[in-house]
């Protein structure tokens, strides 16, 4: 069939002209069950952007994971992209986050850490024989170093570690049911200022310390980061000393 290349064709498109298609949701919608859940949940609580972490801790307490609509609802609830709420909450290890069409999480997850240290010291080992043994109703997963080398290889039931773990302690652990944390006898808040804590603190906003003080005093105890540079804590504080009031460095255990 020939054709005229110089000639201009007009083009039918196959729809409907100029009428205007159907308007339809745009993005993740809200499911009204979960964000009646989540809302009943919340209560009265601030719905402040920097409390999402401890509000999907509040998720992940009550319902043992996190489900997509759950985390939808969230987002909603808190008028944060959906985004933003799953790429938080899938940054850390203790949340159990379901996708859409994935099977519920076990009512008992088991975490061994796979540290270097607990590796070396049958961190691997212990891994294999409890996802082996475990049985029904428990996920055995790797967890990130937790920072216990000191006791490795340590193993995870719930929110209670075992230190020096065994496959047969892991598990009689899980069978009596103490998955809640050990706390250690800790100073509180009150007593902790009653005893002079942030004295320091009050005087350098009171202005009785000055700032260029607190950075000599770093400067001169020759304290150093743990990475691998090594770098002196004193003159990266003074680095930044213009947009930073005070530093706080923290020891954290698990992502």
């Amino acid at each position: 069939m020939s054709h005229d290349a110089q000639k201009v064709r007009s083009f039918e498109h196959p729809g409907e002209g100029r009428k205007r298609a159907k308007s339809t949701p745009k993005g993740r919608q809200v499911d009204p069950q979960a964000a009646e859940e989540i809302a009943l949940l919340l209560g009265d609580r601030p719905r402040r952007r920097d409390l999402l972490i401890e509000h999907l801790h509040l998720i992940q307490d009550t319902w043992k994971q996190i489900s997509a609509s759950h985390l939808a609802a969230l987002a909603d609830e808190m008028k944060l992209s959906f985004a933003e709420v799953f790429e938080t909450a899938t940054f850390y290890a203790h949340f159990d986050i379901v996708k859409e069409g994935e099977a519920s999480v076990p009512p008992l997850t088991i975490r061994v850490c796979d540290s270097l240290t607990c590796a070396m010291l049958g961190g691997e080992k212990l891994l294999h024989e409890l996802q082996t043994i475990a049985g029904p109703g428990i996920r055995v997963v790797r967890a990130p170093c937790v920072g216990l080398c000191d006791v490795a290889p340590v193993a995870e039931v719930g929110h209670h570690y075992v230190f020096h773990a065994t496959s047969s302690e892991v598990l009689a652990t899980a069978a009596r049911g103490e998955t809640e944390p050990d706390i250690p006898p800790y100073v509180d808040y009150d007593t902790y200022v009653k005893d002079g804590g942030y004295k320091l603190l009050n005087d350098l906003r009171a202005g009785r310390v000055s700032k260029e003080d607190v950075l000599k005093a770093l400067d001169d105890s020759s304290l150093r980061g743990l990475g691998g540079a090594g770098f002196p804590t004193g003159r990266k504080c003074s680095r930044i000393a213009s947009i930073c009031f005070a530093i706080c460095t923290v020891s954290w255990r698990a992502r």
